[in-house]
Parts: C-alpha cells; structure tokens; sequence
C-alpha cells in the first residue's frame, strides 16, 4: 500500500461488535450527540459547541484531503449508534510506520472495553493488510488512563518527548511515545 492508495480507498475495517469507518461531514450530527463533556480529554477539552465541532470536522476532513491524518468514526455495529473517533497519521510507507491516535470514546462507552477492541482491530489491520513493521501512539504525560490502556495492548514505553505539545489546559510536561512492532503482535486479542 502507498499514501495515494490509503487515501483514496474507504477503508472499513469492523467485527461483530464495532465498525471503524472513514469519518464524513454528515457524521457531525451523530457526533455531538456524544460531545461536550470533559471526560473526553483532549477533545473535550477543546470541543464545547457546535461551532468548535464545525472546526473540529473541518480540521479532521482538511488533514485528510492533505493526506495527513486518516479520520474514522467508531460505530457500535448493530446499531450505529456513534462511540468515538479515531485516526491514522504521521503515516509513512518508506518506513513501514504509522500513528494510532487523536482518539476520544463517548463517555457512555469509557471503560467498557470498547477503546481495547478498536485499537485491536485498527493494529491487525496496520499489520495484516497494510504490512508495517511499527505503529505508535503519543500520550501526554498527564494522560494516565491513556497510558495505561496502550500498555495493556502490549505497546513498549520509548521514551519522552519533553515539551513536545501545548494541550487546551497549556504547556504539556512531554508525551510519551509508545510502539508495536509487528514481530511483537500476537494478532487480535480481545
């Protein structure tokens, strides 16, 4: 696979739980039905209306037409009922490499297990279609729960990126870099 063949197909990736689609501007209805609340990091932090979500989408959809991030709207499968966003980025094919993040999951789905399955599925898919050697994930340091749900999918700690991103409460301390690689994952196990 290549950027210009990434891109241009609407990649589908889903189980009997959930499905992992390209995120749409006629997506953004569903979506705030699950926004503005704090408990969504990052983006809840800096998405409090509908203007902010317009600007959130139109971010997303403009990053993707430069073919710098990849957004997908996360969907519980049986319903369609909207649990979150996620996204490709920082992607590379002449290393083999891509980014798992800009993740945030409707509070109602925290904690349920949910986030685990889309990273599952999202990696067994960067590794068994795509055919990296690497993927990683950034999380700013304060980012605990974060930290402890990539840890939990069997991702190494690297290193610390010190004052590496300003976050929507100011400076970040740093953001810690994580990784797979491909001769490390097991396949899809949750």
């Amino acid at each position: 696979m290549n950027s210009e063949k990434l891109f241009s197909s609407e990649l589908i990736i889903q189980n009997d739980l959930i499905l992992i689609r390209p995120l749409k501007e006629t997506d953004v209805d569903a979506i705030e039905t699950i926004s503005y609340s704090k408990e969504l990091g990052e983006f809840g932090a800096r998405v409090k209306s509908r203007n902010d979500l317009m600007e959130y989408f139109d971010y997303c959809l403009s990053a993707k037409s430069k073919k710098t991030l990849y957004p997908f709207m996360i969907t519980k499968k049986d319903s369609q009922q909207p649990v979150g966003i996620t996204m490709f980025g920082n992607i590379d094919f002449n290393h083999k490499r891509l980014e798992i993040g800009w993740t945030w999951i409707a509070k109602k789905f925290q904690g349920t297990g949910i986030n685990g399955v889309c990273k599952n599925l999202l990696l067994d898919y960067c590794f068994n279609q795509i055919g990296l050697r690497r993927v990683e994930f950034k999380i700013d340091i304060k980012n605990i729960k974060s930290q402890r749900a990539i840890e939990k999918l069997g991702a190494t700690k690297e290193g610390l990126l010190r004052n590496y991103n300003i976050q929507s409460y100011g400076k970040s301390e740093g953001t810690y870099i994580y990784s797979i690689l491909n001769e490390e994952w097991g396949g899809y196990n949750v």
